[in-house]
């Protein structure tokens, strides 16, 4: 079974476009993005030659064994090895949403009988804590909180996003994606992960009115959370 990966992608802000140009090229039609500003004093933005805060932050998810050949192109084509030029990181995938997998892995979407839970990621266990991530259109995050607690989370965090690149995913699902995204993390045991995504799924996946787009990532320790130790 193919394992997928969070590629994140931090550049100078109006450079995201690029980043998405390349990862469109590679197929990947799961592009989201998030202006920030970097918090880190000057002395130490100078020191990894990060000289401008406004950034761009650009989400994308990919096959594990595509990542090889596309970094070394991104590498290239974003001059990552510039320093102040930009930083890329990946992240195992702990779950994904069963609607994914199928326009990923293939160039075009081919309307399948789909599992009605995640595709499971077997990737090493023994992480205590998951963070579930999922995008949605704007305004339905309340949605997607509801049907986690139903599961038992006891809450999240939503964060405004944009989706880019968006035209090429809306031919290949077969309906419109709106633009303005939330995203709506939320911290669960391991034990809880399934069913909570699983509910995530039924009331607001990409089937849904919501086009819910969830994964899941492991985290090791947290801090300040005793309701959920």
């Amino acid at each position: 079974m193919e394992h997928f990966k969070l590629i994140i992608t931090l550049v100078d802000r109006g450079k995201g476009g690029k980043a998405v140009d390349l990862y469109r090229n590679h197929h990947l039609h799961f592009d989201f993005a998030c202006l920030g500003a970097g918090t880190a004093s000057s002395k130490i933005l100078n020191y990894f030659g990060l000289d401008e805060t406004l950034k761009e932050l650009v989400w994308t998810l990919a096959p594990e064994s595509r990542i090889p050949r596309l970094l070394g192109e991104v590498r290239r084509v974003l001059d990552l090895d510039t320093p102040g030029k930009g930083i890329l990181f990946t992240i195992p995938l702990t779950g994904i949403s069963a609607q994914i997998p199928p326009v990923l892995i293939k160039p075009e979407y081919e309307e399948t009988e789909e599992p009605s839970m995640e595709k499971k990621n077997t990737q090493p266990q023994g992480h205590p804590y998951q963070l579930i991530l999922t995008i949605v259109n704007r305004g339905n995050s309340d949605q997607v909180m509801e049907a986690a607690r139903t599961a038992g989370a006891k809450g999240g965090t939503v964060i405004n996003a944009r989706r880019v690149g968006f035209e090429d995913v809306q031919n290949v699902l077969g309906f419109t994606l709106q633009p303005e995204k939330e995203i709506v993390a939320i911290l669960v045991p391991t034990g809880q992960k399934l069913p909570v995504m699983q509910a995530i799924t039924r009331e607001a996946g990409l089937k849904t009115d919501c086009r819910g787009v969830l994964f899941s990532l492991p985290v090791d320790d947290i801090l300040g959370l005793q309701e959920l130790l």
